[in-house]
């Protein structure tokens, strides 16, 4: 690969190239990034889309029950919120667990695992329907199981797209989610409006566990590059699909010479290294300590601020459209609607934005791009490829959330509010994917674990934000409410944008020439890369 002369800083390439954290492509240099096939590649990104429902849908499917769980366990909107900021809460310890997992021990058994225990909390949940404390235990272990997974798929992506090509997987992906996320609250209003009970919902989210479990069961390769390398190494036991276990069935996604002798070559993933284990609990901190380095911080900023309008306004929403307009429990879904449409544009505009903004870097750096072996990062400047023409986006979205909470102050007609979500959420989306992918970006070596830390900055942030909602609109109506915070999430990504375009590439390249600053998701000991091309 060129080197980028012309935008680059100088890195110290003696440590950085023995950080197994910080340097992009961490394989052969011979090698071709994935043998996965595009077939392959397309497949996995409507699977993945449809698996990570299980944390979008989980979410967007209970709001307009709210009314409905108050008046069901005779308590109040505050409380029921409350079980909004459980949810969110464990939505951000959840991966911070099973990221690091994933990387280390493969995808296969931890999304297994995770959607088999989504699939036992939905079962109680619909069992269970008289006690306001079990209603928030099995939404808390809904939240684990289903979390994490939009973590582990980010981490599928990372594993089988270079850089330049993961914005082909990421938008039909996540707009692949938002769009069948989108139908959660209309499908979930009508059946409560139907049935004159939430039960129903819950037995639905079951049905769609038990269908994702099947999809990973039978067809979903193991890509972990711990586990697999670039595709090429065999496997069995837990890693092989369920298929592969019926007579005459071949790995498909990997090549047939290798296939071929599978069964004589095949190794579980390595377990230890000089005795040590790859994975220990601890590792369950790498996520939390990616918020110490000021590159990865400045993204994290970026990522929980413009996350946390589209959480706020789902939170905000059932309450609005009952008290100000009157709003019966399906009309209340219908009105989820143009906010998840826009999430939906949303992600399909970042998706696009990403691979062609980072095309456009490459040209103005004299980049030669690699489509099959990818791109060393170190003197590429990526913050600056990722954030062109964001401070815009974040100018307008301050603007339409500002003038969101005088519109419904002023009690205009719902046809103005419901517009305005739909610019709102599709602005949040944008944003929040874009830092997403950026983040993915700068930690190549932990992906699952570096998407995890930003899931725990954003359900933080989320989780704050649902549960001072409601007192603050009591304290200050919600005029007030929506300019505060639109001006507090405004600064924050204005912030953080000019952060990374200005010292995001210097703060990067200080870190991985720094010995101590090293981490180990995996515990694996550093890997010597080869030197890249000039």
């Amino acid at each position: 690969m060129t080197r980028p002369q012309p935008c680059a800083e100088p890195s110290q390439p003696a440590e950085a190239e023995k950080d197994n954290l910080s340097v992009a492509g961490s394989h052969n240099a011979e090698e071709d990034y994935s043998i996965f096939s595009d077939r392959m590649r397309t497949y996995l990104t409507y699977q993945l889309g449809f698996i990570i429902i299980l944390s979008t849908l989980t979410a967007t499917a209970y709001f307009p029950l709210i009314p409905m769980l108050s008046t069901h366990f005779s308590v109040s909107i505050q409380a029921i919120n409350l079980t909004v900021t459980v949810y969110a809460i464990c939505q951000a310890i959840s991966p911070a667990f099973f990221a690091p997992l994933a990387d280390a021990f493969g995808r296969r058994p931890v999304l297994l695992g995770l959607i088999s225990l989504y699939a036992a909390a939905s079962l109680g949940l619909t069992l269970s329907q008289h006690s306001y404390a079990v209603l928030m235990v099995f939404r808390a272990l809904q939240s684990i199981g289903g979390s994490a997974t939009p973590s582990v798929a980010y981490g599928i992506v990372a594993d089988v797209a270079v850089v330049s090509e993961r914005g082909k997987m990421l938008g039909p992906m996540l707009s692949t989610c938002n769009a069948i996320s989108a139908l959660g609250p209309v499908i979930a209003g009508a059946i409560a409006l139907r049935t004159s009970g939430y039960t129903w919902v819950f037995l639905a989210l079951l049905i769609i566990a038990v269908i994702s479990l099947l999809l990973v069961g039978f067809t979903l390769p193991e890509t972990g590059r711990n586990v697999v390398g670039n595709g090429m190494k065999p496997i069995r036991g837990f890693w092989r699909t369920w298929l592969s276990y019926f007579p005459g069935r071949k790995q498909p996604y990997r090549s047939e010479s290798r296939a071929d002798d599978a069964d004589a070559d095949a190794s579980e993933p390595r377990l230890q290294e000089d005795g040590k284990p790859i994975w220990r609990p601890l590792s369950a901190f790498i996520s939390l300590r990616l918020f110490l380095y000021p590159d990865a911080a400045a993204v994290l900023c970026m990522i929980a601020s413009s996350y946390s309008v589209y959480y706020t306004f789902q939170v905000a929403i059932p309450t609005i459209f009952d008290e100000i307009y009157g709003f019966n429990a399906l009309e209340v879904g219908l009105a989820f609607l143009p906010g998840l449409a826009g999430m939906t544009i949303g992600g399909i505009i970042a998706g696009k934005l990403v691979d062609r903004n980072y095309a456009k870097t490459a040209r103005e750096c004299n980049v030669n791009v690699d489509r099959r072996k990818g791109e060393d990062l170190r003197d590429f400047p990526i913050e600056k490829a990722r954030y062109q023409n964001c401070l815009p986006f974040i100018s307008l979205e301050i603007a339409l959330v500002l003038g969101y909470g005088w519109v419904v102050h002023s009690q205009v007609h719902p046809s103005v509010p419901l517009i305005m979500q739909f610019f709102i959420c599709a602005l949040s989306t944008l944003l929040s994917h874009t830092a997403s992918a950026l983040l993915v970006d700068i930690f190549p070596d932990a992906t699952s674990s570096a998407y995890a830390s930003g899931q725990i900055a954003r359900c933080a942030l989320s989780a704050a934000s649902a549960a001072v909602l409601q007192p603050l609109v009591d304290a200050v109506g919600r005029g007030w409410y929506f300019a505060i915070f639109a001006f507090s999430v405004g600064i924050s990504g204005l912030g953080s944008v000019a952060a990374s375009r200005s010292k995001g590439m210097r703060w990067r390249q200080k870190r991985q020439a720094t010995p101590h600053s090293k981490v180990k998701d995996t515990e694996q000991p550093p890997r010597q890369l080869p030197n890249p091309k000039s």
